[in-house]
């Protein structure tokens, strides 16, 4: 039976008499269609080929991502909605659902099925004393920023196997600053380090984003080398991770009542945060249920008496504590170890811009406090240095400015060359290759 005008109108209400009870829901489809367009076309003005005015929108859509499956899911819930336009118990309840679904989608950036708008999905894996190391063998793009991890579960620095038999091999340790999260591959500065140290040195970067000093204890224990290969000289550029433990209540001496506890979240290695699902409203809805059935706790730090003020003493124990061990621990392994002072974008950090950046770290720090309290960590490894065994490298926060970096501590590719070019000297002299 052919289906004509007069009988699409007779169904969605809009034939004499007219039917309101299906019109008005009729017209209400409308605005939601036109919001599924505009995000549509919108991501594939991001990603793909689409033009408007004249003007390409860069990337390729060699494959369809993961993401426009979620818009085949919605156009399927608005087909049928609409299927049952006429059955008000059916329609309403499909309505109102993707309705919310399309919302979440448009709005909560965080709620998009398989992260795929930034195709940094499953960059980190869970691990059971780490919280989450870099997962070996991603490769992932954002726009003009590039990740790539080695098959060891590192950023990658293009080093080989058979790098690990020189003498000049240099492991190198730290946060989301050595990780350099904010420089596209080629750029960090770990690879720039190997390039201003020569050829007769390797870096590799075992930096990841979060670590504190008590990370790194645990690295240097128990993860200290490459297929049985220890390195020359270990590099650690440390602080800010540490920082965000400031002024917690009770705080744990190793950082198990508040950082670690996060960092799960932080590196998104909770199982139901990974659920792989086309549905927005399902993921948020998980998201609620994993804070009452998640064996892993998640974190609710208390402030201390202290914390409008800069006494932290316990932490600076905690701190210099981990810092000796890590140097005894390589020692023990005739390791050479060398810390370098984190820096910070200090004519910006204390500033309005970064207020919000700086809180959402270290959740009770403000932000003219944040130096203060680095420089005082930076004098903590220098003063410590002789007697705990090893090399202290001031790179001097004053040599940088804000175009150096992305945020209030991570380097811009121009931060991360000045910086790798900085040390390198020093590092050098206190790792000289045979």
């Amino acid at each position: 039976m052919r289906t004509s005008w007069t009988d699409i109108k007779r169904f969605y209400g809009f034939d004499k008499p007219y039917d309101f009870n299906v019109a008005i829901p009729a017209l209400l489809n409308i605005p939601f269609l036109l919001l599924l367009a505009a995000k549509f076309l919108g991501e594939m003005a991001r990603d793909g080929h689409v033009q408007f005015f004249g003007k390409s929108h860069g990337g390729v859509l060699g494959r369809i991502p993961e993401l426009y499956h979620f818009y085949a899911y919605v156009f399927v819930g608005f087909l049928l909605f609409n299927w049952q336009i006429r059955n008000r118990r059916i329609y309403w309840p499909l309505f109102i659902w993707f309705l919310i679904e399309l919302c979440l989608g448009v709005w909560g950036t965080g709620l998009l099925p398989y992260s795929a708008r930034t195709q940094f999905a499953h960059r980190y894996q869970y691990h059971p004393l780490l919280q989450g190391t870099p997962e070996p063998n991603f490769d992932g793009e954002s726009g003009d920023l590039r990740i790539v991890h080695n098959a060891l579960g590192m950023r990658d620095t293009r080093n080989s196997i058979a790098d690990l038999k020189r003498d000049g091999l240099i492991f190198v340790y730290g946060g989301s600053s050595t990780y350099d999260g904010q420089v596209s591959q080629g750029y960090t500065w770990v690879e720039r380090l190997n390039k201003y140290l020569g050829a007769s040195y390797k870096a590799f970067n075992f930096g990841a984003p979060g670590y504190t000093t008590a990370e790194h204890v645990l690295q240097t224990a128990f993860y200290g080398d490459i297929a049985g290969v220890y390195p020359s000289c270990a590099i650690y550029y440390v602080g800010w991770n540490d920082l965000r433990n400031a002024h917690v209540a009770g705080l744990d001496r190793g950082y198990v009542n508040f950082h670690l506890l996060s960092q799960p979240g932080n590196l998104a290695t909770r199982r139901v945060m990974n659920l792989e699902t086309v549905s927005p409203l399902l993921k948020l809805l998980l998201r609620g249920a994993s804070a009452l059935l998640d064996t892993v706790p998640y974190p609710d730090p208390k402030p201390d008496s202290n914390a409008a003020g800069t006494n932290n003493a316990g932490l600076k124990m905690v701190f210099q504590r981990n810092v000796a061990t890590i140097a005894a621990i390589n020692n023990s392994r005739h390791i050479k170890t060398i810390f370098v002072g984190q820096i910070l974008n200090r004519k910006e950090v204390d500033s309005a811009n970064y207020q919000d950046a700086v809180r959402s770290w270290l959740p009770f720090v403000n932000n003219e406090e944040a130096w203060q309290l680095q420089s005082e960590f930076n004098e903590l490894l220098k003063s410590d240095s002789a007697k705990d065994g090893y090399s202290y490298v001031d790179v001097g926060v004053d040599k940088f400015d804000k175009s150096d970096f992305a945020d209030p501590s991570h380097f811009s590719a121009q931060g991360a060359e000045k910086f790798a070019a900085l040390i390198s000297e020093e590092v050098r002299q206190a790792c000289p290759a045979s």
